[in-house]
């Protein structure tokens, strides 16, 4: 797949010269795509390498996609890169990365889900737990995946530091998708990660109804009133952290409630490190567009044990700032 032609091809058209061997997005000197390990780690890593092949195929440049272990190594990565990386951010991280750089880091194109610039964090428990209000969780285990996690742990901990919830205990599990696994064996008694609206019927998509910030985070999913699933022929389809795991435990949807959300977080992001030439930064941005846009493209963005992205638009750093006064970050001076 990987031609010497085209690589040659790709030095002359985007270096204008041929030859050193530390040239970046050569084979020599790959670009590195930085992924975060936010659900399976093989899956992750796989649809990674998927990409960086499609890039190459597209641009003719050179990809190596690099897994970290886990958040905070994400940050030190991108934090410590030369100009030769760009990678796949969440909300926080890109958000602690500008702080820890002084805005050395440039936000490119942020997520779409859905039709859906946002996210969120949900607290999910076993709906014949008992666990039904915030007040609930005192003095119960908390799972999550990982302390620099928007969705997992930072989000949740500001609304309970707000409303005084002190839990007795924590479990670490280490991806979103093993939060989720590890409530449903027991492990805890709640769970947090993302959340994402429940998906209106085409039709009431086509009429502009849909899901909005403040609606019922179980809205036309789950029947609280007979504490049962909406009947099938009108459900709305969850998309939320439980899609995740519906293949191995397809009772999820019953067995697991939404307790509480917090938020909303402005989507995760692709972001590229200071330095970075301007140019292949346009040429990649453009393929990324490109690949999403493809149905194989599509297949792997949107996978839920992926990054779930149903498509990306440009945005601007500013697009944060509401998150950062959320986690207690400043908003940077622009003036």
């Amino acid at each position: 797949m990987r031609r010497v032609l085209a690589l040659t091809l790709v030095a002359v058209a985007v270096f204008g010269i041929i030859g050193s061997a530390q040239q970046l997005g050569t084979q020599d000197y790959p670009i590195t795509l930085l992924l975060v390990p936010s659900t399976e780690a093989a899956v992750v890593q796989a649809a990674g390498d998927a990409i960086a092949d499609a890039m190459y195929d597209l641009t003719g440049l050179y990809i190596e996609a690099v897994m970290t272990s886990d958040y905070r190594a994400f940050i030190e990565a991108f934090r410590t890169a030369e100009g030769d990386v760009f990678g796949i951010p969440t909300t926080t991280q890109y958000i602690e990365i500008y702080a820890e750089t002084d805005g050395a880091v440039e936000v490119a194109l942020a997520s779409l889900r859905d039709g859906y610039n946002y996210y969120f964090s949900s607290v999910y428990a076993l709906r014949d737990s008992g666990i039904e209000t915030l007040q609930d969780l005192n003095g119960k285990t908390w799972i999550y995946n990982d302390p620099f996690s928007g969705s997992g742990y930072k989000t949740p901990m500001v609304l309970f530091e707000e409303n005084n919830i002190v839990v007795g205990g924590t479990v670490e599990s280490s991806g979103h998708t093993a939060s989720m696994v590890a409530l449903l064996q027991g492990q805890g008694d709640f769970c947090t990660g993302y959340g994402s609206p429940t998906q209106a019927p085409d039709a009431l998509k086509a009429m502009g109804i849909r899901w909005e910030w403040g609606d019922d985070p179980e809205l036309m999913l789950w029947d609280r009133y007979n504490n049962a699933l909406v009947r099938e022929e009108i459900r709305w389809a969850g998309a939320d952290l439980r899609r995740a795991v519906e293949g191995d435990y397809p009772d999820v949807w019953e067995q697991v409630g939404v307790v509480a959300v917090a938020g909303p977080l402005a989507n995760d992001c692709i972001a590229f490190s200071a330095g970075f030439p301007a140019e292949m930064k346009a040429t990649l941005i453009q393929a990324l567009q490109d690949h999403i846009h493809s149905p194989e493209g599509l297949a792997i963005w949107s996978d839920p044990n992926f990054y779930e992205w149903s498509d990306m638009a440009p945005i601007t750093d500013d697009f944060y700032d509401v998150n950062r006064v959320l986690l207690g970050y400043e908003v940077p001076d622009r003036d």
